[in-house]
C-alpha cells in the first residue's frame, strides 16, 4: 500500500513538472499568432519547423497502430503472452501521439481559429482536407479499440453468462473498427505523403515515391518510439522482466530492420529519379554535396538507416533490450532528420532554382527567388517543445486514469466499467 502511494505521488510530481514546462513554452504562442495565413504573407518558407515535427508525430501514431495491429487484428500471439500484456499501453501511446501532431499542424496555420474551415467547407478534391477526415476516423477507431481492450477484462467468471452477448457484439465492433483502422492508417500515411508528392510547386517533393516514403517512415518511427515508451514505462514501474525485454527486442527490432532496409532502397531510388529531373535534383545536390550533406549522410542515411539496421539485427539476435533502446533512439533521430530534410530542403531548393520559363510555375506563392537557408525562430522551437511535452503529459496521465495493465480493473471513467 505504501509503495502504491509513493508511486502515485511520484507520478503527480512528474505531471506538475510537465505542467510547468507547458506553461513556460506555451507563453510563446502569442508571438506566433498571425493576422494572415503564411502563404498570404508571401512567406518564403510557408511550411516551417511545425510541419516536419507534425508529420513525425502523426507517423508515430499511425506506425505504432500498424505494429499493434499484428496482435489486435491479425491475431499474432507470442508464446509468452507479452503482446497481450502491453497492447493497451501501445494503443494509448498511438492515441497520445496524435495530440502533439494536431497541436503543431493547427498552430502552423498562423490562424488556428480557421481550422474548422477544413470541415465546414470541405473540399473533396483537397488532399489536405482529407487529412482532417482521416485523422478524425483514425482517432475514433483507436478509442473504440482501447475501450474494448479495457472492457473485455472487466468482468469476472461469474459475470460471463450475463454479458456474453454484449461482449460478442462488442468484439465484432472492435474487430471491424480495428480492421478499418489499418485501412485508415495506410491511407492516412499515403495521403499525407502525397500532400507533398502532388505538389508540382515544390519539385523535390513531387512524385509517387512520397506516399511510399511516408508509409515506411511511419513503421520505423512508430516501432522506435513505442519500444522506447514501453521499455521506459515498465522500467520505471520495476516490472521490466526478461520475458518482456525479449519481446520488445524481438518485435520492434524486426520492424526497424524491415523499415530501414526498405528506406535504404527507397532513398537511393529517390536520388536516382531526381537526377533526371533538374528542378528536383536541386534539393539532392544540397543534401548530397551542399550545406545539408552532414545531416543527410551523417544522421539520415548513415545513422538512421545503415547503423540502425545493423544494430537492430544484432539486438534482435541477442534479444538485447539496452541496445534496442539505443537503436530506437538512433532510428527515430534518423527518421526525423529525413522528414526535415525532405520538407524543409525541398523548399530551400525551390527558392534557389532558376530554370528558364519554369520559374513562375515553380513559385506558386510568388515569393522572392534566391538561395535561402531556413532557420526556425524561438517561438516555433518553444511551441514544438510545448506540443511534445503535452504528448508526454497525456502518456503519463494515462497511468493515473486508465487501467492499462493486464487484468487491471478501471477505477475511473464509467465508460470502461
Amino acid at each position: 500500500m505504501k509503495e502504491a502511494v509513493q508511486k502515485k505521488t511520484a507520478i503527480i510530481a512528474w505531471l506538475i513538472i510537465l505542467i510547468v514546462i507547458l506553461v513556460a513554452t506555451g507563453i510563446e504562442y502569442p508571438k506566433y499568432y498571425k493576422e494572415t495565413e503564411p502563404w498570404m504573407a508571401k512567406d518564403p518558407f510557408p511550411w516551417g519547423l511545425f510541419v516536419p515535427s507534425y508529420v513525425f508525430f502523426a507517423l508515430a501514431a499511425t506506425g505504432a497502430s500498424l505494429v499493434n495491429s499484428t496482435h489486435t487484428i491479425f491475431g499474432y500471439r507470442d508464446p509468452d503472452g507479452q503482446f497481450e500484456r502491453v497492447i493497451k499501453q501501445g494503443t494509448w501511446f498511438a492515441i497520445a501521439m496524435v495530440i502533439p501532431a494536431w497541436i503543431m499542424i493547427i498552430t502552423d496555420l498562423g490562424r488556428p481559429d480557421h481550422f474548422m474551415s477544413l470541415f465546414l467547407s470541405f473540399n473533396i478534391h483537397s488532399r489536405i482536407a482529407w487529412m482532417g477526415l482521416l485523422y478524425t476516423l483514425f482517432f475514433l477507431v483507436l478509442v473504440v479499440e482501447l475501450i474494448h481492450l479495457i472492457r473485455h477484462e472487466v468482468h469476472t467468471e461469474a459475470d460471463v453468462k450475463t454479458v456474453k452477448k454484449m461482449k460478442t457484439a462488442e468484439l465484432i465492433v472492435a474487430l471491424i473498427a480495428g480492421g478499418f483502422a489499418v485501412m485508415v492508417d495506410l491511407n492516412l500515411d499515403y495521403n499525407l505523403g502525397e500532400v507533398f508528392g502532388s505538389s508540382t510547386g515544390v519539385p523535390a517533393w513531387y512524385g509517387a515515391h512520397a506516399g511510399i516514403f511516408f508509409i515506411v517512415s511511419a513503421a520505423l518511427i512508430g516501432a522506435s518510439l513505442e519500444a522506447i515508451f514501453l521499455a521506459t514505462y515498465y522500467w520505471l514501474k520495476g516490472e521490466l522482466d526478461e520475458k518482456l525485454s525479449n519481446f520488445i527486442a524481438k518485435i520492434f527490432n524486426s520492424v526497424i530492420m524491415i523499415a530501414t532496409a526498405t528506406l535504404f532502397i527507397l532513398v537511393i531510388w529517390m536520388v536516382v529519379v531526381a537526377y533526371y529531373y533538374p528542378p528536383a535534383w536541386e534539393m539532392y545536390k544540397i543534401l548530397l554535396f551542399g550545406y545539408r550533406k552532414a545531416e543527410f549522410w551523417g544522421l539520415q542515411f548513415g545513422l538512421g538507416i545503415i547503423v540502425a539496421f545493423f544494430l537492430a539485427a544484432y539486438a534482435y539476435v541477442k534479444r538485447n533490450l539496452p541496445l534496442t533502446y539505443i537503436t530506437s533512439i538512433i532510428a527515430a533521430i534518423g527518421a526525423y532528420t529525413g522528414l526535415y530534410l525532405f520538407i524543409i530542403g525541398g523548399q530551400e531548393a525551390r527558392l534557389s532554382f532558376h530554370y528558364g520559363g519554369l520559374i513562375d510555375n515553380l513559385n506558386p506563392y510568388y515569393v522572392h527567388f534566391g538561395p535561402q537557408h531556413y532557420s526556425a525562430g524561438t517561438p516555433e522551437k518553444m511551441l514544438v517543445i510545448f506540443a511534445i511535452t503535452l504528448g508526454i503529459f497525456l502518456l503519463s496521465l494515462g497511468e493515473l486514469l486508465l487501467p492499462l495493465e493486464k487484468g487491471e480493473k478501471p477505477k475511473h471513467l464509467w465508460i470502461f466499467k
